[in-house]
């Protein structure tokens, strides 16, 4: 685990979403999910990049290859001085020769923003296609907290200090009873935004990991919401967010956000990216930047293999995210 971890941090733009952490916390939680990481190596056999993915296996007869759940930006991790467009070139030979031999329906790149262009050139004469562009926000960090206080829209500075004021509290904790108490908060938000969400073990793990931090807002001892980020080799990554709709007055959101913000600072971080947002939220947009953060793209790009495995996955995944829903809702209820 050390050694991996050691070796990613050479790129430039690996995250705590690279590391063996995280495989760790996905393989344990998701048994779909098979990690396949593998050393990218130059004509020299010195190492000159990494590459995280995964075989995701979510019916029978179906599976697809990722370079990261959830269109997260994954690899391939090329190191400085590496030729970029020749070391992802072995990477899709690579991963075109496991895709035949475990007939996977589709093999999916979702790249970090920022990361070499040759890259995405090459997955395109490769004959990989790009499916979508989104957008993230990432925040920068390199001048101190002060300085990024000052630089908050004004109705965020307002906020952050009127949770003060009303008595907000805010905590780290690696305590179980918390993540129970936030998990479930979770849930209800995200039955209405009808999404799926992910199990309360992914959470569990990842709160007593290294490579995350769970904080809590507190309101006379109860808690009214909570955040939980990601950190490694100087990103941090806002993962989490759940709140008490009963407590927004308290702005329990602009209190965990702002102790993230100086966390990361005090900790020598430099960037903080706070994930892809639906172009249509104009809210959610707003809200991200009016922290300071800026927008930055990023694309995922697919080859397909077999149309009609992928069909398969197609039909039934509706019905396989709504079931799921429903047992991850009664699980926590059984805790």
């Amino acid at each position: 685990m050390r050694n991996w971890n050691r070796m990613i941090s050479s790129c430039p733009y690996s995250e705590a979403l690279h590391t063996a952490e995280w495989r760790d916390a996905l393989a344990a939680s998701f048994g779909q999910l098979t990690p396949l990481y593998f050393v990218i190596k130059d004509d020299n056999d010195d190492i000159a990049g990494a590459l995280p993915c995964f075989s995701f296996r979510p019916v029978p007869l179906s599976k697809t290859l990722l370079s990261m759940p959830w269109t997260l930006p994954g690899g391939p991790l090329i190191f400085p001085g590496t030729d970029a467009a020749e070391a992802t070139s072995s990477v899709c030979r690579k991963l075109d020769e496991i895709a035949r031999e475990k007939h996977s329906f589709e093999t999916s790149f979702t790249l970090p923003a920022h990361c070499d262009p040759n890259i995405s050139e090459t997955l395109v004469s490769a004959g990989y296609v790009e499916e979508s562009s989104q957008f993230t926000h990432i925040l920068t960090i390199e001048n101190g907290y002060e300085e990024i206080r000052r630089a908050y829209n004004k109705g965020v500075k307002a906020a952050v200090t009127q949770a003060g004021r009303l008595g907000v509290a805010v905590r780290e904790t690696d305590g179980e009873a918390e993540m129970i108490y936030f998990y479930k908060l979770y849930l209800a938000q995200m039955k209405r935004f009808d999404s799926t969400p992910k199990p309360y073990s992914l959470f569990r793990y990842l709160q007593t990991s290294p490579i995350a931090r769970f904080i809590v807002a507190e309101l006379d001892g109860q808690i009214i919401g909570g955040i939980l980020f990601f950190h490694f080799n100087s990103r941090v990554r806002f993962w989490c967010q759940a709140s008490d709709r009963d407590f927004l007055k308290y702005r329990p959101n602009n209190a965990t956000i702002d102790y993230m913000i100086r966390w990361s600072s005090e900790n020598g971080c430099r960037f903080i990216d706070f994930g892809a947002s639906p172009p249509e939220n104009k809210g959610l947009i707003s809200f991200k930047e009016d922290w300071g953060a800026k927008k930055a793209w990023f694309s995922t790009f697919t080859r397909l293999h077999s149309a009609w495995r992928k069909k398969l996955w197609t039909a039934s995944e509706p019905s396989l995210r709504r079931a799921y829903s429903a047992i991850q809702q009664f699980k926590i209820r059984n805790i």
